[in-house]
């Protein structure tokens, strides 16, 4: 009579239950192929427990008909092998997860249904043959010439994932390069030690492992799983840009921005906002068989498919667009998102995941300001953003360098016809030698924090100017301050330390704030108006009228005077509407106790009908450009000394 000792098989199957109870306790979505490893997990607990069943019905055999005992041992066999080849799948899924050679993948897959059917056809073999188990004429268990066989295709299994591991390593995820170091030693050590010893019954300790070491190398998903939408977070995007492109895989990316998603938390609530995010990654999801979608932001969201064609990809960048456009259900109504969409494609370029995030980045912030919201990342794009590269390097050499230049431009004194007033205007120059427009890299010197910096230097050089003027040549010098600037917890005390070292009447200093300044926190604003003026700085609204106008703001602060956006002027004396209008602004302004400056006056006759219309200054092209420090100075001279005499 065969003795086995079971204690190990009992001992596997405790384990493989708390194994079951704390990944359905966790509910873990987030784990690969979730559903593939809960098979894992059922058909390895079901073979525990058959051999443990079958055991004790051997020692039963009088007891029970042939046949049983037959059957019960045969599917016994045959369910090992099923767990076997259930968790090569298993792997070779988690392996081909980042590769997109599909046939490869079909074929390992072909091999490993054909290796389990040559198992089946012997198993029904076997029943007649006896050439893996049989049963004496006194009902004795036997093992026939073909026991081992099972570990055979076990092993022929185990060096199929290897090949697959050491073929696409580039292309395998870290945590399944750590299971292909970890897993086979273990197995083929637990294997030997079953043959060796063929009483000890261990096939379930060698279940178990595989599973423990699936489950606590696969934990680490969690930590790159967003957990609002189980989607992958930008961490895990990262790593799959780098394994596709260790593979050299072909593919499409697809990135959707939502804007102002605050106002629909706001509106809605923020759980149905962040069911709203779930239900958008839920159709990411499932929107393409080989994708994979990610929330790489707070509302931004990517999806990464495989490439196969300029037909395909546009057709599936079309259906994201399309379903944007559409309402997105939220309970009792429904909201259309204010979307923007960027793509790339991806054909073995030489990128790197932190160069196609970049471009990515980019190709966005461009689609923000386009009418369809749309950009495809091609070479113009490419350009673009070289050469935006190459201005915030020039930036950041003009601040290190001292290099970046103040130039000012004449404001005529209509009452006086002396230039006493001028506007400080940041310059750079570009690598070529040219000048590059303030429109372009102020924006980028707010973005990469260089803002701070850049109005330091422009501070520096109006004090050391109004310092070396007289008043009656130069009275007041105006700076324009962003919102950043104006916003910033150390403007005040560098405004007063230039005046300490520089000596100059801080009337003399005008700080310009445009409309969008005024739309942002105005109590903070008024407060630091507050605190300034008590110094004695003066204030200046510009651009009034270019669309972020707020006139209650206005009537709410004290500025001293109101700069008229040239939109406004370009059109007056020729324009009945538009004249009507400055005329009606201008005397609402000076009811209010400021100064009216029209800025962009290009011709002749926009400059005598302001004049005579009682506009208080004149800055333009007709009077003066703006021009650098010591042409400026020339200018005055001769201008003022001009008009005194």
């Amino acid at each position: 009579m065969n003795k086995w000792f079971l204690s190990a098989e009992l001992f596997s199957l405790i384990i493989i239950f708390i194994l079951m109870l704390n990944f359905y306790e966790r509910r873990w979505k987030g784990f690969p192929q979730r559903k593939l490893y809960q098979l894992c997990l059922l058909t390895s607990a079901g073979s525990i427990l058959l051999n443990i069943l079958c055991v004790y019905m051997i020692h039963l055999a009088w007891d029970l008909p042939l046949w049983v005992n037959l059957l019960c041992n045969s599917a016994y066999f045959l369910l090992i092998v099923t767990v076997s080849t259930i968790i090569a799948y298993y792997l070779m899924r988690l392996l081909y997860e980042h590769i997109y050679q599909q046939r490869q993948q079909r074929i390992f897959t072909g091999i490993l249904l054909f290796l389990y059917l040559l198992f089946f056809a012997l198993i029904l073999y076997n029943l007649r043959s006896g050439v893996i188990f049989y049963f004496d004429e006194d009902r004795i268990y036997r093992r026939g010439p073909l026991i081992n066989l099972g570990y055979g295709i076990m092993g022929v299994q185990l060096l199929m994932l290897i090949y697959v591991n050491v073929r696409n390593r580039k292309s395998i995820s870290p945590a399944m390069r750590r299971v292909m170091r970890i897993l086979p030693p273990i197995i083929l050590l637990l294997t030997a030690y079953q043959l060796v010893y063929p009483d000890v019954l261990f096939n379930g300790g060698i279940i178990v492992a595989a599973n423990i070491i699936l489950l606590v190398n696969f934990q680490s998903r969690r930590v790159e799983q967003d957990t609002l939408t189980s989607s992958g977070n930008r961490k895990s995007f990262h790593q799959e840009l780098s394994l596709r492109l260790g593979g050299r895989q072909h593919f499409q990316v697809i990135v959707i921005a939502i804007h102002q998603f605050a106002s629909i938390n706001h509106r809605y609530g923020h759980e149905k906002g962040d069911h709203l995010l779930y239900e958008i990654a839920m159709w990411l999801e499932t929107l393409h068989p080989s994708g994979t979608s990610f929330r790489v932001g707070n509302v931004e969201f990517t999806l990464l498919v495989p490439y196969t064609g300029m037909v395909s990809s546009g057709k599936l960048l079309e259906t994201v667009y399309q379903r944007f456009s559409k309402p997105w259900d939220m309970g009792d109504s429904s909201v259309i998102l204010d979307t923007s969409f960027a793509e790339l494609i991806c054909t073995d370029q030489d990128w790197n995941a932190t160069d196609i995030m970049e471009f990515l980045n980019f190709s966005l912030s461009l689609a923000k300001e386009r009418k369809d919201r749309i950009v495809r990342f091609d070479e113009s794009v490419y350009r673009t953003m070289e050469q935006r590269n190459q201005i915030i390097h020039q930036m950041q050499q003009s601040v290190r360098e001292n290099l970046f230049q103040v130039w000012y431009q004449p404001i005529y004194h209509c009452a006086s016809g002396k230039f006493l007033m001028a506007e400080a205007l940041v310059r750079m120059q570009g690598a070529d030698g040219t000048l590059v427009s303030p429109a372009i890299f102020i924006p980028l010197a707010e973005q990469h924090g260089l803002i701070a910096e850049i109005s330091s230097i422009v501070l520096q050089n109006v004090s050391r100017l109004l310092a070396a003027t007289a008043p009656e040549q130069l009275n007041v010098v105006s700076v324009n301050l962003s919102m950043q600037q104006f916003m910033s917890p150390s403007l005040i005390a560098e405004l007063q330390a230039l005046v300490e070292q520089y000596h100059f009447a801080p009337e003399r200093m005008k700080l310009e704030l445009t409309e969008r300044v005024l739309s942002e926190d105005l109590p903070r604003m008024h407060r630091i108006m507050d605190e300034l003026q008590q110094i004695g700085f003066g204030f200046s609204l510009d651009d009034f009228g270019t669309g972020y106008s707020n006139l209650s703001a206005v009537l709410d602060c004290s500025f001293s005077s109101i700069k008229m956006d040239k939109s406004l002027i370009q059109e007056y004396s020729d324009n009945n509407r538009f004249t009507f209008l400055v005329n009606a602004m201008m005397d609402l302004f000076h009811q209010m106790g400021c100064q009216v400056v029209a800025e962009g006056v290009e011709t002749e006759a926009q400059a005598q009908a302001l004049t005579s219309r009682g506009a208080d200054w004149i800055q333009g092209f007709y009077y003066a450009r703006p021009m650098p420090e010591t042409e400026f100075l020339q200018f005055l001279r001769e201008h003022n000394e001009g008009t005194m005499n």
